[in-house]
């Protein structure tokens, strides 16, 4: 209850503030929603199950506060929201809100920009700022579970060359935005972006470390270093934008049982002092197009196709696409009329990102019939 009276408050308080609010000249308040209204249809060794249905999802709402202290120093607090379906003494489901974002940035100048604090990781922003469709779904490292958003560290980044170099790196507790806690080592993630011609984008990340998971519990068991390689090339022409995003992830999770097929078990460190964990290594391809006719018009199709367990069950792969047409009535509001289909043969996963932007478990344990997930709607997105 207490959790629901503090949203409250704050949404109204942000909606009495207007599109911006400037407090000695130096605070302003916004917010961005992702929406949608859809038919979903689920088949696991085909027969229906869950999520099936038509309904209404509210799948982010961010609430933020900019702060600038002076020409070098400012901050960023951005809180998120989901929704709970787990009850305490017969309340129902609630509304959660946390922490997204919450940083001090200082700018040295535009080559040198230091952020300490929950901040953009180097990796999934950079690819959802050209993917532009992040309302409709996010990118595929983020959806399967292979990297994070945002987390707690310190981060350098910046531009240089007029724009023709751009780099981030970040040093994190490697569990996420939403668990800061300490943990015997700190992860990694960087990468550099090139743009040698008008349009033309092409960069390269690497990410390692233990994803949060080893404590002085059990540092002693046996564990594997989780390691990404990314790589990204984008351009855009004359309306036409086309991306390709490939990556390679070992030891990042695998399935309990190369039988079982069910994805998902931690690489990273193993149950007990006498347990094993296995090796294991996921790879994909993530590829967009879209065409804008007019400012307010343009068509999208994105399509994903990966395997997610290449030593241990090598045949559990997942492939998934979506095509849409957006309108954009202003700058500030978009809505797409969009088609998903994804479909997960020899096993399943979870993907994120669903119903009320929880997980979704994909695929069943028949690999004649694995899973199969359409979906038909709306989804929307306004920022202030």
């Amino acid at each position: 209850m207490r959790k629901e009276i503090i949203t409250g408050a704050l949404l109204a308080g942000f909606t009495a503030t207007g599109t911006a609010v400037a407090a000695n000249g130096d605070t302003t308040f916004g917010a961005q929603t992702f929406f949608d209204f859809s038919h979903i249809e689920q088949l696991s060794n085909g027969v229906d199950v869950a999520p099936t249905g038509t309904g209404f999802d509210v799948k982010r709402l961010y609430l933020i506060v900019d702060h600038t202290f002076n020409d070098t120093f400012s901050a960023n607090l951005t809180t998120d929201a989901q929704y709970s379906s787990s009850t305490t003494a017969g309340s129902g489901g609630v509304t959660e809100v946390f922490i997204k974002k919450l940083y001090l940035q200082a700018k040295v100048n535009d080559e040198l920009v230091l952020h300490a604090g929950s901040y953009n990781m180097p990796w999934i922003p950079y690819v959802e700022s050209f993917y532009g469709y992040r309302f409709v779904e996010k990118t595929t490292l983020d959806r399967l579970g292979f990297g994070n958003t945002t987390d707690w560290g310190v981060n350098a980044g910046g531009r240089a060359g007029g724009g023709l170099l751009d780099y981030s790196a970040s040093v994190v507790n490697g569990s996420g935005y939403k668990n800061p806690t300490r943990t015997k080592d700190v992860d990694f993630e960087g990468r550099v972006g090139v743009s040698p011609l008008p349009g033309l984008t092409l960069a390269g990340g690497v990410y390692s470390g233990h994803l949060g998971q080893i404590t002085t519990a059990n540092e002693n068991f046996q564990s594997n270093t989780a390691q990404r390689l990314d790589g990204l090339a984008n351009y855009t022409i004359a309306g036409f934008h086309v991306g390709l995003e490939y990556w390679d992830a070992k030891n990042y999770k695998t399935v309990a049982t190369a039988a079982g097929g069910v994805f998902g078990t931690s690489a990273v460190v193993a149950t007990s002092a006498t347990a094993a964990v296995p090796n294991d290594e996921a790879s994909g391809v993530s590829s967009w197009v879209s065409y804008d006719f007019s400012k307010q018009y343009s068509i999208f199709g994105r399509f994903d196709d990966s395997k997610l367990s290449k030593t241990v069950d090598p045949k559990l792969q997942d492939q998934y696409f979506n095509l849409g047409v957006d309108y954009r009535p202003i700058p500030k509001i978009d809505v797409a009329a969009v088609y998903k289909d994804e479909r997960v043969s020899h096993g399943s996963t979870s993907v994120s990102g669903f119903d009320a932007n929880g997980s979704n478990v994909i695929g069943g344990t028949s690999y004649a019939n694995g899973g199969l997930y359409k979906e038909f709607g709306l989804f929307a997105q306004w920022t202030f």
